[in-house]
């Protein structure tokens, strides 16, 4: 990575050894300090494939200026938690994003298109506890079921990372930049141009449909019309309908005025992000009563394009531990 402030020049590459010290193969990690669990051995760097450079660090900052590169959020955070005694070789991590194919986890060894930064693969898991656009589809059945996943014989011991992010992307093809329309897109492996995308699609999808259906006044209907067998659609689309006046209006609406596109993706998102922190924070997560050792992150995820480094908005970190909450969010962003 070169000519990039985020960058962090200390990261180290290590690989599991196995009992006839030989390399054990995918266990490549970048990290600041050694794993402390299994017999690991700094390797000679390789060039990682992911990169960056400050011009693609300053379009993404145009629209999210407090955005970070996603590995560098990702290797802070495990210091945090360290500093704190909780380490990620004993914390299941319920990943809560987008299920497009873009998120999947990154690997600094395997040339894939997945953009989760591979500083957490140190974490345990992780549990899929997200669905379309980030919301926590899998609710509090699904909560319950990583909470017995824990590493304790007590499972409400934890310890328990949950990172929850809508995604949205910023794509630096100069024509889009130019005219203000590059939020929202992305250029995908084996695409030749993000003119055309839309990502995330499910958040698009769904304020099309409300900013189409605002004139009628009529809420979404489960299972009723394009809600049928679309359960996901249904609720992205209540969200938003929450909030329908402030979308459709014409700083936003970009099925009335397709420039207004980038606003209109951004908005949602972060009107999605924010019901998905609320319904977890106030509603989801306190259903788990007893929990310790909770640690619950929340921010967006931004993908760049194929081959460039992701990056992360972060917003707040909050532990909740035996019924109560602790806001985090100010000691955290000490380490960023």
């Amino acid at each position: 990575m070169a000519n990039c402030k985020n960058c962090n020049s200390k990261l180290k590459a290590y690989a599991r050894i196995d009992g006839t010290n030989t390399l054990v193969s995918g266990s490549l990690v970048l990290r600041l300090t050694k794993p402390k669990v299994g017999n690991w051995k700094e390797v000679q760097p390789i060039e990682y494939f992911n990169k960056t450079s400050q011009h693609y660090l300053d379009i993404v900052q145009a629209t999210y200026p407090d955005a970070k590169l996603a590995n560098t959020v990702a290797i802070k955070l495990e210091q945090f938690l360290s500093d704190r005694g909780i380490y990620a070789n004993n914390t299941v991590l319920n990943y809560t994003s987008c299920s497009d194919d873009v998120n999947a986890p990154e690997f600094a060894n395997i040339f894939n298109i997945g953009q989760t930064p591979p500083a957490l693969n140190e974490f345990l898991g992780p549990f899929m506890g997200g669905g379309l656009a980030g919301y926590p589809h899998t609710g509090a059945l699904g909560l319950q079921a990583w909470q017995s996943h824990a590493t304790t014989d007590t499972p409400i011991d934890g310890p328990l990372l949950l990172i929850n992010m809508p995604h949205i992307g910023v794509t630096q093809q100069a024509d889009l930049v130019a005219s203000n329309d590059n939020v929202g897109r992305m250029l995908r492996r084996g695409k030749t141009s993000a003119t055309a995308d839309n990502t995330c699609g499910a958040v698009v999808t769904a304020a099309q449909w409300v900013m189409t259906n605002l004139a009628g006044g009529s809420a979404p209907v489960r299972g009723a019309g394009v809600f049928a067998n679309n359960d996901q659609y249904f609720t992205l689309a209540t969200i938003l309908y929450a909030d329908r006046v402030t979308l459709c209006s014409a700083p936003y609406n970009f099925v009335s005025d397709p420039t207004k596109y980038s606003a209109g993706v951004k908005l949602a998102t972060e009107y999605i992000r924010a019901k998905s922190f609320t319904d977890l924070k106030n509603t989801l997560i306190p259903v788990l009563a007893g929990q310790k050792n909770l640690y619950f992150l929340t921010a967006t995820f931004i993908n760049t394009d194929d081959g460039w480094a992701p990056c992360i908005d972060f917003k707040e970190l909050w532990l909740w531990d035996s019924g109560a909450w602790t806001n985090l969010t100010t000691q955290f962003n000490t380490y960023l």
